[in-house]
């Protein structure tokens, strides 16, 4: 193959190999994606730097002090503005014609929320469980939906308290059915339902167990209006628990809040230790949202899930264990013996 190359004002000839040539793209293309790749990097350097100047201005920048700040021009300004509007970061005050920062990003959190991020979620909350285990000194938990599991993020309790046999942190679709940390959340979320019903087979654990589809879905339809669930030894004998939904600043399913406590005492105490879950994980919802929305009020409505009715109702709302569900049986006595404590 021949290569022109100009020398000296001379066209010289130059039998280039197959691989010669082959390298010469090859370092072609890279040069080229280098000068394209540093063009975007730098620009997206100033994007971001633009984003930075209107989070620190409150009352928002004009293009040509943004400019200013920027050390560019004011044309180069109004087009990182404008892009910055176009994709829901910014926007543009039609009086003033200055341009701030969104109450939010487009992807629909507050600035500085990430929403369902375990570890955020986990920060946000441990007041709340705390105060779960405070008020009912039974072992409490920290759960949410991660994939096709139940995790469970935190634990309060105190050395002696009985442990749930069997349960792990990480809780398969397949024992959903039969706990309450896990009916919390998928009364209120229809990916995670789905998945229950798909991978679910409704075993039965204990005398007590939920085994069909139908009873099912009508005791997630119970936790919807009433903003609890309850396991009434249905996952393991001797131990029963209560859990109520937490909604994240956007009115989602973020967790659950619950507790696992002796059956015995639960036939005793349960409308006191309900009621404790559900204050407490209701006021966490509120208080998140206040958090993210100071200026929107309390109120907080489900957004991509199933609503849930606020303010839930008592505890005294929800059946009690006499036989009255079809799909339960009596708890408490049965010839089990209370967990030591």
């Amino acid at each position: 193959m021949r290569e022109h190359a100009h020398i000296a004002g001379e066209t010289c000839i130059h039998v280039c190999s197959a691989g010669e040539v082959s390298r010469l793209r090859d370092r072609q293309r890279d040069e080229r994606e280098t000068a394209t790749t540093g063009r975007s990097l730098k620009t997206g350097a100033e994007t971001l730097r633009a984003l930075q100047l209107l989070a620190s201005s409150p009352i928002g920048l004009a293009p040509d002090e943004l400019a200013a700040q920027l050390g560019k021009s004011k044309a180069t300004a109004r087009y990182l503005l404008n892009t910055l509007c176009q994709e829901g970061y910014a926007f543009r005050d039609g009086g003033s014609g200055v341009y701030r920062l969104a109450d939010g990003p487009p992807w629909g959190c507050p600035w500085g929320q990430h929403g369902n991020n375990a570890q955020d979620v986990a920060a946000h909350l441990a007041d709340a469980l705390t105060e779960v285990y405070r008020r009912t000194r039974q072992r409490a938990y920290l759960a949410r939906v991660e994939d096709d599991r139940v995790v469970v993020l935190d634990i309060r309790g105190r050395q002696g308290l009985p442990k749930i046999p069997g349960l792990t942190e990480s809780i398969p679709a397949q024992q959903a059915h039969a706990l309450a940390v896990c009916k919390a959340l998928a009364a209120l979320s229809a990916d995670y339902r789905e998945v229950v019903h798909e991978e679910g087979a409704f075993e039965q654990f204990t005398h007590a167990t939920l085994t069909g589809r139908h009873a099912f879905e009508h005791e997630l339809e119970l936790v919807r209006e009433s903003g609890f669930a309850l396991d009434r030894e249905e996952f393991a004998d001797g131990f029963c628990c209560i859990a109520s939904p937490v909604l994240n600043p956007d009115g989602q399913v973020a967790a659950s809040l619950a507790l696992s406590v002796p059956a015995r005492r639960f036939e005793t105490d349960c409308i006191p230790l309900i009621n404790d879950v559900v204050d407490v994980a209701t006021a966490a919802s509120e208080q998140w949202h206040r958090s993210a929305h100071p200026a929107n009020g309390s109120g907080s409505g489900a957004a991509g899930g199933d609503a849930m009715r606020v303010p839930p109702p008592r505890a005294s709302a929800w059946p009690r264990s006499n036989g009255t569900r079809e799909h339960a049986a009596p708890t408490g006595g049965g010839g089990q013996a209370e967990p030591d404590m």
